[in-house]
């Protein structure tokens, strides 16, 4: 995260920075990407470069926190528009996530994520890593956020756990079909029919029960 001199710098400035850092990680993914090309854009030294941030990934991964923010709340609406209906809220949020990370203007930073996934960033992408760092002080706590947008009633969930785990699962779900639609580049039809298998899967279960098989 930045340190409190950034925090302290106008927000003009602030911005230049990240609009620096949109050019150059939707330029090249984070292993390929220059600092000096971001400070040159930015028009900051070097020197005052690592008195904001610590290096390249944590300028990276504060930019992409400031996006998360967008799929966080679009994440809420569509489960309150879907009276808590869990799957149903994730049916409605993944076109307009698709739409937001294939269209939208960061979609070529969104691609070299997604192309170029590793163990952090799959961490960092989930809104539970959000909802993380806005709650340290409730540790136990700190995936519940979304829980309270949903109708447990609906569910076989026992206990936070359950949520928390069911939560991973369907995000996983979500993060492995947007790679492969910019790894296969398949049609937004095709994406989002895939994404609805698995939710489907998920929520009736692929097993073929005999007759009379309970």
């Amino acid at each position: 995260m930045p340190t409190q001199t950034f925090f302290n710098l106008p927000i003009d400035k602030q911005k230049r920075l990240l609009d620096a850092a949109s050019t150059e990680f939707s330029r090249v993914p984070l292993t390929e990407a220059s600092i000096n090309n971001i400070i040159k854009l930015a028009e900051i030294s070097r020197g005052s470069f690592y008195q904001y941030f610590k290096d390249k990934e944590d300028l990276y991964y504060y930019f992409f926190a400031t996006l998360k923010q967008d799929s966080k709340k679009m994440l809420e609406d569509c489960l309150k528009e879907a009276n808590g209906d869990l799957f149903l809220g994730y049916q409605n949020y993944f076109p307009k996530m698709l739409t937001m990370i294939t269209e939208d203007k960061q979609a070529s930073f969104f691609k070299h994520m997604f192309l170029h996934m590793d163990y952090r960033t799959s961490r960092e992408v989930t809104p539970e890593a959000m909802k993380k760092r806005e709650c340290e002080h409730k540790k136990d706590r700190h995936h519940n956020h979304f829980a309270d947008f949903v109708n447990a009633d609906l569910l076989k969930i026992d206990s936070d756990e359950d949520f928390h785990s069911l939560f991973k699962v369907m995000m996983t779900f979500l993060f492995q079909t947007i790679g492969d639609a910019f790894a296969k580049e398949l049609p937004r039809d095709e994406v989002i029919a895939s994404f609805n298998k698995k939710l489907f899967w998920l929520r009736d279960g692929v097993y073929v029960k005999s007759e009379g098989e309970k």
